[in-house]
């Protein structure tokens, strides 16, 4: 049976390195552009590195690159994830039970324990999320991990760029994400045991530090067994390798798959996307030879050579300051050394550069960002409008981004704190009419929304001023489901809201209290009526 295992598992590590070589071939040919772009945006370039001569060697002449970049991710975050507030809720996918009270709260319920989890000290959700902007600016896509760190909970990590692989299905859905990573001896004996070759096992004794190659491999298995409950059972497989010895070290599952990888752009028929930085590409490259040659220039013409005529005695005092130069004039007071003169127009370069500069930051759509900062005295109007260009322009990618990332994300989140047991008391409604949806609401989803809530509350307005001639206009109007809309754009929470059950029953009430109050009264007209008789 052993020998069956061993078989079964040296044929799974030849498949998924075969499946890996496909990848790394398919990655290959935008790794040169990525490198090229991360050096011109100063991440993990060679501007600090020296040569044999040890001099520092300086690449990079010119910043602007490096500037968008760090507007790009600072705006992109603040758009699709703002830290200051809720940027997505849980629905039911069933529109009937959007009223049901019970399901509305466990669902606000299960959506703070999401932001809760997320935002936690230990699950580094912000930091991680600006590197991955900054890959996504950078490279066009990023990778994504959400991981269930036993006895610390949800943790979150960008993959370094240079360590994933990815691949997609016709359709465009991610099914493979395979990570090529490093560990020490030690960390890799403390992770997979006895289950390391020999020689890792022997480097943890001896030099612990000594680091080996592995590969982590997650794709989606060609046919599950769903009844199975070990991780058999689920829908992506895992498995780790060792790659010296290609030898299987564990082999496990997920239920949800625990990558994500978002794309700025997407590129037709590839598994990764287009960014600015590949955007910018040549006119990043332009900068910085501009750079180099205004730097070069400058400094001719603030420092260029001295022409000297032959027998210049103190030639070596030239350029210091009250310096006596014997020789320095000739027989008929004319000076024996000058300035080489330049033909470069530097102002001509500078505007050149500036032009250049500024289809840069169009790339990485700074002037979109900055279109209210930079235009004074608007009126309300101007600014509603210039919010409306600004999330048509924004929609495509935010899209793209919060469907490729933040639904993965949220499924993943859903399910790791479903197996914790704090999502157990699922109404029953719930449970039998459907699934949950995700709603996202950032800043993005608002602008595109606010053209309703407005021309709503425009429209009422109308019908107010209207209502002076004609009382029964407003008759037009559901005002509670007009104000259920409202509140509901404006995310207020459920507690202060009632809803429909809870309204109907305020109805009920209210008659019978008048009845109750009819009834009380009843007596005194009758009495008076009986009295009339007698008399």
């Amino acid at each position: 049976m052993k020998k069956v295992d061993e078989k079964s598992k040296e044929k799974l590590a030849e498949v998924i390195l075969k499946k890996w070589a496909l990848m790394k071939q398919e990655r290959a040919k935008y790794e040169p552009m990525w490198n090229k772009a991360a050096e011109l945006c100063s991440i993990n370039s060679d501007l600090f590195q020296v040569d044999n001569h040890g001099r520092v060697k300086q690449a990079v002449f010119d910043s602007t690159a490096r500037y968008a970049l760090a507007n790009f991710c600072a705006s992109m975050k603040s758009v699709i994830i703002p830290t200051t507030s809720r940027w997505h809720r849980l629905k039911p996918a069933d529109a009937k039970l959007d009223d049901d009270g019970e399901v509305k709260k466990y669902l606000e319920y299960a959506t703070d324990i999401l932001f809760r989890t997320r935002y936690s000290s230990q699950s580094n959700f912000a930091l991680e999320s600006d590197m991955l902007f900054q890959q996504l600016g950078l490279y066009g896509h990023a990778v994504w991990m959400v991981d269930d760190d036993i006895g610390k909970g949800i943790v979150y990590r960008t993959i370094p760029a240079r360590e994933a692989y990815i691949k997609r299905n016709d359709r465009g859905q991610l099914e493979a994400v395979f990570r090529e990573y490093e560990l020490g001896a030690a960390e890799a004996r403390s992770k997979f045991g006895d289950d390391l070759p020999l020689e890792i096992r022997q480097a943890a004794e001896r030099t612990p530090d000594r680091t080996f190659k592995f590969l982590h491999a997650v794709f989606l298995k060609d046919n599950y067994m769903a009844l199975k409950k070990d991780f058999k059972g689920m829908k992506f497989a895992s498995v780790h390798l060792d790659l010296k010895s290609k030898k299987v070290l564990r082999e496990g599952g997920y239920r949800v798959c625990p990558y994500m990888a978002p794309r700025f752009n997407g590129i037709a028929g590839s598994s990764y996307g287009d960014s600015p930085a590949l955007q910018a590409f040549y006119d990043m490259l332009t900068a910085n030879e501009m750079g180099k040659t205004i730097l070069r220039t400058g400094q001719l013409q603030a420092n260029p050579p001295i022409l000297t005529a032959m027998g210049l005695v103190d030639a070596n005092k030239l350029g210091a300051a009250g310096a006596i130069i014997r020789g320095g004039l000739d027989s008929q007071g004319r000076p024996a050394a000058m300035s080489m003169q330049y033909g470069n127009n530097l102002a001509i370069s500078v505007e050149m550069q500036r032009e250049v500069r500024a289809a840069i930051e169009r790339a990485f759509l700074v002037p979109l960002f900055q279109s209210l900062t930079q235009t004074k005295q608007m009126t309300a109007t101007e600014v509603e409008k210039r919010e409306m260009e600004k999330s048509m322009l924004l929609a495509p990618m935010c899209e793209r981004i919060s469907s490729e990332w933040l639904a993965g994300n949220v499924e993943r989140e859903l399910d790791i704190l479903a197996q914790y047991g704090l999502l157990d008391e699922v109404p029953d409604a719930l449970m039998k009419k459907g699934s949950i949806l995700i709603e996202f609401e950032g800043p993005q989803v608002h602008m595109q929304q606010s053209t309703a809530i407005v021309g709503l509350y425009q429209t009422m307005q109308a019908a107010t001023s209207m209502a002076q001639i004609n009382p029964k206009i407003l008759d037009i109007f559901d005002t509670e489901k007009a104000l259920r809309k409202i509140a509901d754009y404006n995310g207020v929470s459920s507690d202060v809201v009632r809803t429909q059950e809870d309204m109907e029953a305020l109805q009920v009430r209210a008659t019978l209290e008048n009845a109750q109050a009819l009834s009380a009264s009843a007596p005194y007209p009758l009495n008076a009526m009986m009295n009339i008789e007698e008399k």
